[in-house]
């Protein structure tokens, strides 16, 4: 994944994706995970909070607190329109009435009507061939939304009819968009095709009326985030050809000669302009500090070396925004890149006012509003009701297999977990499957749930529910078949025969599409083995084979491999045929699609379609012979197909929840 919103280097060019949707229900959440008591803000009804996720694992989220009313919804976005985000949210910002998120990964721009918010339209940014754009950034002027991709373009779309109208070129990659004194500048960074030819330098001027660069001006390397200053000026921030170097620069920008007026010798990664002052922050990739400053711009010089004077220790900032109606500023934290991220308010003074914790994974963008015009959720103000107990919210085993997602949230642990503490964290995440999203590793990974109320078998009717992150692609073709990322996992289910509660009962295979199929390996066996610390995980399985996990840019942590468990790690189970099939394309050489198989698996088709949907009916015995089961009261998954896929990675079921179809009959 990407480390971070405003760093470039490491990125790849992506494909667009379809956002998969499902009808999860969600409802306010208490108050939990908010520090300093009751939050207040001169003149400020609410903020969203958006947070990217991880990269292509869908799960962007955008979170609200209403000031006014107290109420927090950590995933308001799916509160309120039953479906998903997508993958890789980078900005947003509230022009009018709506609500602007852009989506990178998923090429998608969301427009949100804040009187009820719902979506009023998904702006699809792809071009000509349908390949993705990959929008970055969004601003606005005179009833335009301008949104820059990576591909070089900025689109122009009409806030009334929200279309897209136009398009016009600037330089590479661009970063970060803003308007100033009329114009539209932009910054290019030249950050996915850097190697080579090394990074862009420029940032380009666009003239609005007539909608083309009139000029490119030449800043430093790698320029990003780019915001108007006081006086007629821009300042935008240069990150060096490679970021880890630290060659950090902010940049000032006459806008009426269009010409660089001057350049600091300030290391900035980010940054936030309230008037005359700049809070700015950089990381130090050698030692693994973060500073935070106030940068005074009228005289250039740091006023305070420390922004946060009340000792508050941050690991991570991630991004930083001022309250334009208290002056407060707010810096997310991010922590590893890979758990769940905190936000943070501090006075102009640096004295820390509140924290909200869990916001959501890498959170990037923080903005406020002076009214309260939208709903806290679909159902209103009222508490969860009972049909919540329709999901499984008991985790009795969690044993995912090596994966890239590996001592991260996204497998309910960090460094230094016990298995109880995992075990413990996989429980609370699956007990809110709005923000639950668990990944079970490479082959023979699983999960085995629970339901508070017996999952009844109804003839001809689906029974059961497994919510995951499979999505279409709109590119595949192979065999007729759906395809997207699809990962699928096999469901087993289990009857409480004895009465104790727990699942030490015989189990049952549901038979999918392909448990006849004659490429399905039955009585498959992997053994992984923990690595030295950076290396790929090694497997050996029972069919004479061997290969690894291996590590990729977007995962960095220092081992694939759980650290809680034994030296070797051994699971046993049916193998499915490789599912997943590159299909190359002209901007990308590998672009890989991983195709749905017809029914029966788990993370196989987008939650919004009966394909996620299994029958009781399908159960088979370990001879392979139908079982007539009445319920169930236990449920195990585990990822069935053993395949890498390039820089995308192994195959790795995900799942959100469980849900029992028939509760309530």
């Amino acid at each position: 994944m990407e480390m971070k919103k405003k760093i470039l280097i490491y990125l790849c060019a992506l494909a667009g994706v379809l956002v998969a949707c499902d009808d999860l229900t969600d409802q306010p959440q208490p108050n939990d995970g908010i520090q300093g008591g009751t939050l207040l803000e001169t003149g400020t009804a609410e903020m969203y909070i958006l947070s990217e996720g991880l990269f292509n694992l869908n799960n962007s989220t955008l979170a609200r607190y209403s000031f006014s009313k107290g109420t927090w919804t950590p995933n308001w976005f799916y509160a309120m329109n039953r479906r998903d985000l997508g993958d890789t949210a980078n900005d947003m910002d509230v022009y009018g009435s709506k609500l602007y998120v852009v989506v990178n990964v998923s090429s998608t721009v969301e427009v949100i009507n804040l009187a009820d918010g719902k979506v009023l339209q998904q702006i699809s940014l792809v071009d000509e061939n349908g390949a993705s754009r990959q929008p970055r950034a969004i601003a606005f002027h005179e009833g335009k939304a301008y949104v820059c991709s990576f591909d070089g373009t900025v689109a122009r779309i009409d806030t009334t009819t929200l279309q897209v109208d136009t398009l016009t070129r600037v330089g590479r990659n661009p970063e970060d968009l803003c308007v100033q004194d009329g114009k539209l500048y932009v910054s290019n960074s030249g950050g996915l095709d850097w190697e080579g030819i090394g990074v862009d330098r420029t940032v380009s001027v666009v003239d609005l009326k007539s909608f083309r660069e009139t000029r490119k001006i030449e800043v430093g390397p790698n320029p990003g985030r780019i915001l108007p200053g006081p006086d007629h000026t821009v300042y935008v921030a240069t990150y060096g050809a490679q970021i880890e170097k630290g060659d950090y620069h902010l940049v000032c920008i006459d806008t009426q000669k269009d010409e660089v007026k001057v350049r600091y010798d300030e290391p900035v990664t980010e940054f936030a302009i309230n008037d005359r002052l700049a809070y700015i922050y950089t990381f130090d990739y050698q030692r693994q500090e973060a500073s935070i400053k106030v940068f005074d711009l009228g005289s250039g010089k740091v006023q305070r070396e420390s922004f946060i004077t009340d000792g508050t220790e941050m690991q991570r900032p991630y991004s930083i925004s001022v309250n334009p109606y208290s002056g407060n500023v707010y810096l997310t934290e991010a922590y590893n890149y890979q758990v769940v991220g905190d936000v943070l308010c501090f006075s102009p003074q640096g004295k820390l006012l509140f924290r909200i914790q869990g916001v959501g994974i890498n959170p990037n963008t923080v903005i406020f509003r002076d009214r309260d015009g939208a709903p806290v959720s679909g159902g209103g103000d009222a508490e969860p009701d009972s049909s919540m107990y329709a999901y499984a919210d008991t985790v009795f085993e969690y044993v995912p297999a090596p994966s890239q997602y590996m001592n991260t949230s996204v497998t309910a642990s960090g460094d230094g977990f016990t298995a109880a503490q995992v075990l413990a964290e996989a429980n609370r995440m699956f007990r809110n499957p709005k923000q639950c999203l668990l990944s079970l590793g490479a082959w023979g990974g699983y999960i085995t749930v629970g339901f508070r109320k017996a999952v009844k078998n109804v003839p001809d009717a689906y029974d059961l529910k497994v919510y995951g992150n499979a999505y279409y692609d709109m590119f595949g073709t192979w065999q007729d078949r759906p395809g997207g990322n699809a990962e699928p996992g096999i469901v087993w289910v289990a009857k409480d025969v004895n009465g104790n509660g727990i699942p030490d009962d015989p189990w049952y295979e549901l038979a999918g599409s392909e448990f006849q199929n004659p490429n399905t390996i039955r009585d498959y066996q992997i053994t992984y083995y923990r690595p030295a610390a950076g290396q790929d995980v090694r497997w050996t399985d029972n069919q004479g084979n061997e290969g690894t996990v291996p590590r990729n840019i977007y995962h960095t942590q220092a081992s694939y491999y759980p650290e809680w468990m034994p030296d070797e790690l051994t699971f046993r189970g049916t193998r499915l045929p490789d599912n997943a099939v590159n299909e190359p394309r002209e901007d990308m050489p590998e672009h890989w699609v991983g195709y749905a198989y017809d029914y029966g698996y788990a993370d196989n088709h987008p939650n919004n379609t009966d394909g996620c949907s299994l029958k009781l009916e399908w159960a088979v015995d370990q001879s392979g012979q139908p079982v007539q089961l009445d319920c169930i009261h236990f449920v195990r998954i585990y990822t069935a197909v053993n395949q890498v896929c390039g820089w995308v990675g192994e195959t790795s079921t995900e799942i959100q929840a469980v849900e029992n179809l028939n509760y309530g009959r």
